[in-house]
């Protein structure tokens, strides 16, 4: 099995999350929540000059363990197979980078789905519950920081506008009241992005309608951040973000998330 390969969903219920060891103080220890669909499950080339990865972004693999994100480097060069790691690491490298306040690590519980629809993600459903059983485990050992969401390219043409943006308000409130219950006044933050667009062809823009009623969507939530994919290339006819627009869309959450938490003076994707 390569590295990382079950990174999702595990068959059975965790029981127990351990802290990495490298991980010595619950505060220092930056817990991130992944959902969504396709764009947040794709495969990573690591670039060349990108070659080492901090050993402070962990991922939890589909058997609950932490696993340093520099194994994935290591087990590329040896195998020439990818990462299954969607926009996660490159989130994680510059979340550290933007931290000036001191050393931390990042563990990222990437529970996306590929191909799910956002009735998928309702409460109650499993892959809510999965997402949700995880993160509070986690949160024992560590402090859940914000949620990155990427979604929607499966209902953009079978889901009516407004019912996308009452599940798009009604997720994000139910798990704010699940896993940061105590954060009233300064809800836990969400970032959200647009699908794939091509803003100087019309005719190709297909999601263009989505993304203009989601960017409104966002508008209305507290403490939120929505990330531009305008730039961003797909791999051949799909839809899914090629190897260096998934990096690149790792960045842009990472910036927004640091918007959020004021290690940022500006949202470089509200330029």
């Amino acid at each position: 099995m390569g590295f990382m390969a079950s990174l999702g969903l595990s068959a059975q219920d965790p029981v127990e999350i351990k802290a990495p060891e490298l991980v010595k103080e619950k505060d220092k220890f930056h817990i991130y929540l992944f959902i969504g669909g396709s764009n947040m499950t794709g495969k990573v080339l690591f670039p060349k000059i990108d070659k080492k990865i901090d050993s402070r972004i962990f991922i939890l693999n589909g058997d609950n363990e932490w696993k340093p994100s520099d194994e994935a480097q290591k087990f590329q060069d040896k195998t020439g197979d990818l990462a299954i790691a969607g926009p996660a690491i490159s989130f994680g490298k510059f979340m550290i980078q933007n931290n000036k306040k001191g050393l931390i690590c990042v563990g990222i519980i990437n529970c996306a789905s590929e191909n799910s629809q956002i009735k998928d993600w309702a409460k109650g459903g499993e892959l809510y519950n999965k997402a949700v059983d995880k993160v509070k485990l986690a949160q024992k050992i560590g402090v859940l920081k914000g949620i990155a969401w990427h979604q929607g390219e499966p209902d953009a043409k079978n889901t009516d506008l407004k019912t996308y943006e009452d599940s798009t308000v009604k997720l994000i409130s139910d798990l704010r009241l699940e896993l940061a219950p105590e954060q009233k006044i300064f809800p836990l933050p969400f970032v959200g992005g647009k699908l794939v667009s091509y803003p100087y062809d019309k005719d190709a823009d297909i999601f263009r309608e989505f993304n203009e009623n989601l960017e409104k969507t966002y508008l209305e939530i507290d403490r939120h951040g929505f990330v531009e994919s305008k730039g961003l290339k797909v791999k051949g006819n799909s839809t899914l973000f090629d190897n260096d627009s998934m990096i690149e869309l790792g960045r842009r959450y990472a910036e927004s998330m640091s918007y959020l938490y004021g290690l940022r003076k500006t949202d470089l994707n509200k330029k």
